[in-house]
């Protein structure tokens, strides 16, 4: 029947199929893990491939999110049959990791009420770690999702956000698949504005990244600025907390635990806006220092260069200034030597004429 007659005409294939997978649909046992994860997915794909009734769908989408932790990530791949310009349809994802969580609150609520305290707190316990073991996994696996879909260059901004949002932020222990994700996002989309590049790095808790991942978001030129300082002061943190708790078990001392342990839980407390802005304001504040000492630096090259100029200057100048002003000199102190030297030949040889002059005059008179 599904293969269908050569002689058929395609819509009559089409809804022999439809009608099959409906069958299926209606005779699958409601039961959890009475049929495995993956072929209620592959049922699921067929299912919105021939248009099967929307309400078949969505009970196919409550079952598959009743077991979503089983699914991989081969099986969430699933071609968008509709108008939407993506490739993979992320809407469907996005509703089967709400029917797992809705599953997920119903079970924890869903508790016996009705034992004694002792067998009530160890059956909460134990299902409060088996749901946070599926969620880890369901976290794991979003995460690969993302990473997977965001090459595609037609995703939007708020559909990678609103899912990688969607689960809670217990669910991830570490960000190192999210960082992933976001990362291949910036690589498929360069053009992205500092804006969007902020608003998608929200999703990322810095405090949660491996040393290794810190170190790659620290060299990683397309994650905004104030990002990069938040990676940096976490890696900061991080490797000052572990080379404290070496320091402690090596010498012994355990007195100071409750000290390292205030400060880890002091560290978690503090409010992520509380870090960002002080993560800008150290930022600003070692800018500042910066160009204070860049401007100091030119300050003192600029003088040093005055200073040598100066003596350029002096060097140049003083010889001429010498030589012009002595010359000077010089000339009038001769020509004042000489000046001398002609009025005092001059004063002493007129007496001589004189005495001359006189001489005849008084050999004249004596004479007469």
């Amino acid at each position: 029947i599904v293969a269908g007659n050569k002689d058929d005409p395609q819509p009559v294939q089409a809804k022999d199929q439809r009608m099959i997978i409906e069958s299926l649909i209606s005779i699958i046992p409601p039961q959890k893990d009475s049929v495995s994860c993956s072929f209620l997915l592959r049922l699921l794909r067929m299912a919105n491939m021939l248009k099967v009734a929307p309400a078949l769908v969505t009970e196919l989408e409550k079952r598959v999110g009743m077991q979503f932790e089983q699914a991989t990530l081969a099986d969430l791949l699933i071609p968008s049959y509709t108008t939407s310009d993506t490739l993979h349809d992320i809407d469907l994802v996005q509703r089967l990791l709400e029917h797992f969580l809705i599953q997920e609150q119903m079970e924890f609520s869903s508790s016996p009420s009705r034992q004694p305290y002792s067998e009530k707190h160890m059956y909460d316990a134990a299902q409060r770690g088996n749901n946070s073991n599926a969620k880890m996994r369901v976290a794991r696996l979003v995460d690969s999702y993302l990473t997977e879909v965001s090459r595609d260059r037609n995703l939007s901004l708020t559909k990678f956000q609103v899912l990688a949002e969607a689960l809670p932020e217990s669910a991830r222990t570490c960000d190192d698949g999210l960082y992933r994700a976001i990362d291949s996002y910036l690589k498929a989309h360069p053009t992205l504005s500092e804006h969007e590049r902020k608003r998608l790095c929200r999703v990322m808790d810095c405090q949660k990244l491996s040393i290794d991942a810190c170190m790659h978001a620290a060299q990683n030129e397309r994650l905004p600025l104030r990002i990069v300082v938040q990676v940096l002061f976490s890696e900061q943190v991080k490797i000052s907390n572990a080379i404290a708790n070496t320091s402690l078990k090596e010498a012994g001392e355990s007195q100071y635990q409750p000290m390292v342990s205030n400060r880890k839980t002091l560290l978690e407390g503090t409010p992520q806006s509380f870090q960002e802005g002080w993560a800008a304001a150290k930022k600003d504040i070692n800018t500042l220092k910066f160009e204070l000492e860049t401007v100091k630096a030119k300050y003192l090259e600029l003088q040093n260069d005055m200073e040598s100029m100066q003596r350029q200057f002096d060097k140049v100048a003083k010889p001429k200034q010498a030589s012009a002003w002595t010359s000077g000199w010089k000339k009038l102190s001769k020509m004042t030597k000489m000046t001398n030297l002609e009025n005092h030949d001059i004063g002493s040889q007129m007496p001589n004429a004189e005495q001359t002059r006189k001489t005849p005059r008084r050999w004249r008179n004596s004479i007469s």
